[in-house]
């Protein structure tokens, strides 16, 4: 459980701290979401 939040905390970190990649993880989270032959 421990190892868990620890990975969390890290992610949240990188997400507040690191311009670069809160651009790429928003980018490839819509990409995935909306992307091109995304049927509905």
């Amino acid at each position: 459980m421990t190892g868990i939040l620890q990975d969390d905390t890290e992610l949240f970190k990188q997400f507040s701290d690191n311009d670069s990649f809160r651009r790429w993880l928003t980018d490839t989270v819509f990409a995935l979401t909306y992307g091109e032959g995304r049927s509905v």
